[in-house]
């Protein structure tokens, strides 16, 4: 009869702390038995990123663990830019290779992400932690699909540009230049996703784009000529073309840049007495680019507003506003208007 009542109570402790094992075994992930995975995200490997993330939500905690990764990133890019297809295209120009490394590195901060996988997840004392984990596969179809799209576009500019006459080629590597700045925040990322990525097909035919820009650029040779009202812009744009080596001629020229100005005096009642004080030239720039023969090449038109506290003509000659707009476009496509 002991034995009996011993055998059934064995059998009774096995089968609860089967149920147990089990209950552990199909617990869900949102709640880990234990938190040790808290203390430290896993080693990224070839597949997979991976990152902790905190925040007062769910969501919150798995936007900061993604900023975690493209911080990551980032570095990754930084310290590995000089091996990637933009910086073999930009040649030996610190300037321009100092340039595009900054941009890639602020725009590698927003990487678009998808099928982010929470493998752990705890709310607990009023926060969120999570383990997230991210496919380095998806994340490089992603971005070589942006890449592709880019690269069809750029085969048809080309094409293009080739065809074209000197002074039209002009307005046809803004499109061109416009693209390849595009790439230019592509490739250091496929790179980052896969250390292997072979962007070998595009190193060679990118150079040649941007060479090809360069050589057509160095064929033109500009008059520019302006009315009374936009002299300190015309010598703002020579300045800027000077910086890329162009030439000026009033004679032998075979791109004439005409550029002219109409302007309104203007007023602000304001109870801020600086900004009462000042008067704005309200202007209309426009801007055309022509072949010798008088064929228009391209037409820019600019609505910009200045203020000055010394009166309207000195207003009318201030230049911030187009600096600004030539910093975010660049000469060329300033001209142009693209």
């Amino acid at each position: 009869m002991y034995i009996k009542i011993l055998l059934l109570s064995l059998g009774l402790t096995f089968f609860s702390a089967c149920g147990v094992a089990n209950s552990a075994l199909q617990a869900p992930s949102h709640s880990p038995a234990g938190k040790s995975w808290k203390n430290a995200a896993p080693a990224d490997n070839t597949n997979y990123f991976y990152a902790l993330g905190f925040g007062a939500t769910e969501s919150e905690a798995k936007k900061d663990a993604l900023g975690v990764i493209s911080s990551n990133i980032s570095v990754d890019i930084a310290s590995n830019f000089t091996n990637t297809v933009t910086a073999t295209r930009q040649g030996d120009d610190e300037l321009l290779l100092s340039d595009a490394k900054n941009e890639v590195i602020s725009k590698s901060k927003n990487i678009e992400y998808t099928n982010v996988e929470i493998l752990q997840s705890d709310n607990s004392n009023a926060e969120w932690s999570v383990l997230i984990q991210v496919d380095r596969k998806i994340l490089t179809s992603n971005y070589q699909r942006k890449l592709d799209s880019i690269d069809r576009q750029l085969k048809s500019e080309y094409k293009i540009y080739k065809s074209s006459s000197a002074s039209e080629k002009l307005k046809v590597s803004v499109n061109i230049e416009r693209y390849l700045k595009q790439t230019d925040t592509i490739f250091p990322l496929l790179h980052a996703f896969n250390p292997y990525y072979d962007a070998s097909s595009y190193t060679k035919r990118y150079t040649e784009y941007t060479d090809a820009i360069r050589a057509s650029k160095r064929d033109v040779v500009y008059k520019i000529k302006a009315d009374k009202n936009s002299q300190t812009l015309a010598t703002l744009i020579r300045a800027e073309l000077s910086t890329k080596d162009a030439t000026f001629s009033n004679s032998n020229y075979n791109v004439l840049i005409s550029i002219t100005t109409k302007a309104k005096k203007k007023k602000y009642a304001s109870t801020n007495k600086k900004f009462a004080n000042l008067t704005f030239a309200l202007r209309k720039t426009e801007i055309v680019s022509a072949k010798r023969d008088g064929t228009v090449i391209s037409r820019a038109l600019y609505k910009t507003k200045e203020g000055s506290s010394k009166g309207f003509e000195d207003a009318l000659k201030r230049t911030t506003k187009y600096k600004k707009k030539i910093k975010e476009k660049g000469i060329t496509a300033f001209i142009s208007g693209n």
